[in-house]
Protein backbone atom coordinates (compact mmCIF):
# COMPACT_ATOMS: atom_id res chain seq x y z
CA UNK A 1 0.00 0.00 0.00
CA UNK A 2 1.41 3.30 -0.95
CA UNK A 3 1.26 6.52 1.00
CA UNK A 4 -1.68 7.94 -0.98
CA UNK A 5 -3.84 4.86 -0.32
CA UNK A 6 -3.00 5.08 3.37
CA UNK A 7 -3.96 8.78 3.46
CA UNK A 8 -7.25 8.04 1.68
CA UNK A 9 -8.02 5.27 4.16
CA UNK A 10 -7.19 7.50 7.14
CA UNK A 11 -9.35 10.30 5.72
CA UNK A 12 -12.25 7.86 5.17
CA UNK A 13 -11.87 6.65 8.77
CA UNK A 14 -11.86 10.24 10.00
CA UNK A 15 -15.03 11.06 8.05
CA UNK A 16 -16.74 7.92 9.37
CA UNK A 17 -15.78 8.85 12.94
CA UNK A 18 -17.11 12.40 12.49
CA UNK A 19 -20.40 11.05 11.13
CA UNK A 20 -20.69 8.64 14.05
CA UNK A 21 -20.09 11.50 16.50
CA UNK A 22 -22.75 13.67 14.82
CA UNK A 23 -25.19 10.77 14.88
CA UNK A 24 -24.56 10.24 18.59
CA UNK A 25 -24.93 13.99 19.27
CA UNK A 26 -28.32 13.99 17.50
CA UNK A 27 -29.40 10.93 19.49
CA UNK A 28 -28.39 12.58 22.77
CA UNK A 29 -30.15 15.84 21.84
CA UNK A 30 -33.32 13.87 21.02
CA UNK A 31 -33.05 12.00 24.32
CA UNK A 32 -32.59 15.30 26.18
CA UNK A 33 -35.73 16.75 24.56
CA UNK A 34 -37.69 13.60 25.41
CA UNK A 35 -36.55 13.72 29.04
CA UNK A 36 -37.39 17.42 29.34
CA UNK A 37 -40.87 16.76 27.95
CA UNK A 38 -41.39 13.82 30.31
CA UNK A 39 -40.24 15.91 33.29
CA UNK A 40 -42.66 18.67 32.34
CA UNK A 41 -45.51 16.17 31.97
CA UNK A 42 -44.59 14.58 35.30
CA UNK A 43 -44.59 17.97 37.04
CA UNK A 44 -47.97 18.83 35.58
CA UNK A 45 -49.38 15.45 36.64
CA UNK A 46 -47.97 15.97 40.14
CA UNK A 47 -49.65 19.38 40.41
CA UNK A 48 -52.97 17.93 39.24
CA UNK A 49 -52.71 15.11 41.77
CA UNK A 50 -51.96 17.53 44.62
CA UNK A 51 -54.95 19.70 43.69
CA UNK A 52 -57.21 16.66 43.47
CA UNK A 53 -56.06 15.44 46.88
CA UNK A 54 -56.62 18.88 48.43
CA UNK A 55 -60.10 19.10 46.88
CA UNK A 56 -60.94 15.65 48.21
CA UNK A 57 -59.70 16.61 51.68
CA UNK A 58 -61.90 19.73 51.65
CA UNK A 59 -64.91 17.65 50.64
CA UNK A 60 -64.20 15.20 53.44
CA UNK A 61 -63.89 18.07 55.93
CA UNK A 62 -67.06 19.87 54.75
CA UNK A 63 -65.27 22.64 52.89
CA UNK A 64 -62.70 23.39 55.60
CA UNK A 65 -59.01 22.80 55.56
CA UNK A 66 -57.79 19.70 57.43
CA UNK A 67 -55.88 20.24 60.66
CA UNK A 68 -52.57 19.28 59.09
CA UNK A 69 -51.45 20.65 55.75
CA UNK A 70 -50.32 18.26 53.02
CA UNK A 71 -46.65 17.31 52.99
CA UNK A 72 -45.97 19.15 49.72
CA UNK A 73 -46.79 22.53 51.26
CA UNK A 74 -43.27 23.36 52.33
CA UNK A 75 -44.19 26.70 53.90
CA UNK A 76 -47.07 25.23 55.88
CA UNK A 77 -49.42 27.82 54.42
CA UNK A 78 -52.98 26.72 53.83
CA UNK A 79 -54.49 27.37 50.43
CA UNK A 80 -58.13 28.19 49.90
Amino acid sequence: MDERDEMDRLRADEIADELAIRKEERRMAREERDLEREMKEFGEAEERAEKQIEEEWRREHWGREPERAPVWRSDGERSG
